[in-house]
């Protein structure tokens, strides 16, 4: 049986791809402060997700995260979405899903009391962040494919792409090919930030880096462990 919910979402989605909205290189109408409800945002990420592949790169997250500004968190649709949300976590942070489907996933990770989330990749995935609230210190890095210093192909050597503190309202974003490896750390009591991957990068392929040195915060230059999802045991 169809629910209300995705039936309205169906007939958003169609009613903007009858506009055109998603044609490639094409300039977007839409007011950039507009904001837009958890319904509209569905079909507009959901519509960007299945164009994706035809899109530039720039384009397509700079389309995603104009969206992602755009949402009312505040509004009560919003906040019952998030009460609706499926959670997961563990001892590091606690994911509440929103949104899954073929080309997108999406919802809001949680991370408390300056717990930190190990450095990691998304395979293949593009990531939208928006901060909800608190703050948090956020490393990204790449793989350095040809080192002379790393022979092993259980480790890795990264080069650190950005460092910042990102703060309620501030955006972040990954690529497949740019700094797709992160790191966050809470600096506040709590944070609270949406994140959606288009499209969805597949769990078991995920890999995790454990840095040689264990003071490597401030460096640009690191060499790891490179372990896979199934041998990683701090989740």
């Amino acid at each position: 049986m169809i629910s209300r919910r995705h039936f309205l979402l169906s007939g958003i989605l169609a009613t903007l791809f009858s506009k055109k909205i998603m044609a490639i290189g094409g300039q977007l109408s839409d007011n950039e402060h507009k904001q837009i409800n958890w319904l509209e945002f569905q079909a507009l990420m959901t519509a960007l997700a299945k164009e994706s592949y035809l899109l530039d790169e720039k384009i397509m997250t700079d389309r995603g995260m104009k969206y992602l500004k755009q949402l009312d968190t505040d509004s009560s649709e919003f906040k019952d979405a998030v009460a609706d949300a499926y959670e997961t976590g563990n001892r590091y942070w606690l994911w509440q899903r929103m949104l899954k489907l073929k080309d997108i996933n999406g919802g809001i990770l949680n991370i408390d009391n300056e717990q930190m989330v190990q450095l990691h990749d998304h395979p293949g995935a593009t990531g939208l962040l928006r901060i909800l609230s608190g703050e948090t210190e956020v490393w990204q890095f790449d793989e350095v494919k040809e080192s002379n210093s790393v022979t092993d192909h259980n480790s890795a050597e990264l080069v650190l792409v950005s460092h910042r503190i990102l703060r309620a309202g501030d955006t972040a974003v990954l690529t497949p090919n740019k700094g797709n490896i992160h790191a966050l750390r809470t600096v506040s009591k709590e944070c609270r930030m949406l994140d959606f991957f288009i499209p969805p990068y597949e769990r078991g392929q995920r890999s995790w880096y454990e840095p040689v040195k264990e003071n490597w915060f401030n460096d640009n230059q690191i060499n790891c462990r490179k372990i896979s999802e199934r041998n990683f045991s701090k989740t």
